[in-house]
């Protein structure tokens, strides 16, 4: 359930998100640009970054409640996907290097297996009495 009907629950953290990658000094044109409100994104806005959006919760009041960050917030979900992102290649990367190792066994085998052996050196005949 949306805190504003019309709107899905992506929609609106997708608007914030976009509000939050715009540089300083183009936000107010960007918002001004938008079919909603100063007031009615400024709810979307504490909603998402308070946690509430999902349940539909809607902010009345920041009074006496600690500040947040929302760009605090925002970096720390993106350092935990680079988190996520660093374990899983590593993990590829240790499989990798087994697959590569166990090649190289193989191949080494098979170098031992192949190598030329040193030439037998040949007999000649002693010479007979004649």
């Amino acid at each position: 359930m949306a805190i504003t009907p019309g709107y899905t629950v992506e929609e609106i953290r997708n608007f914030v998100y976009q509000h939050e990658k715009i540089p300083h000094g183009y936000k107010s044109l960007w918002l001004a640009e938008q079919e909603f409100s100063r007031h009615q994104f400024r709810k979307w806005r504490l909603a998402t970054f308070n946690g509430d959006l999902d349940r539909g919760l809607i902010p009345r009041s920041r009074a006496g409640k600690v500040p947040y960050n929302p760009r605090q917030l925002m970096q720390s979900s993106i350092e935990e996907n680079q988190a996520k992102r660093i374990a899983e290649l590593e993990e590829r990367n240790a499989q990798l290097e087994a697959a590569n190792e166990a090649l190289g066994k193989a191949i080494g085998l098979l170098h031992d297996r192949n190598a030329q052996e040193p030439d037998v050196t040949p007999t000649t005949p002693k010479p007979g009495n004649s």
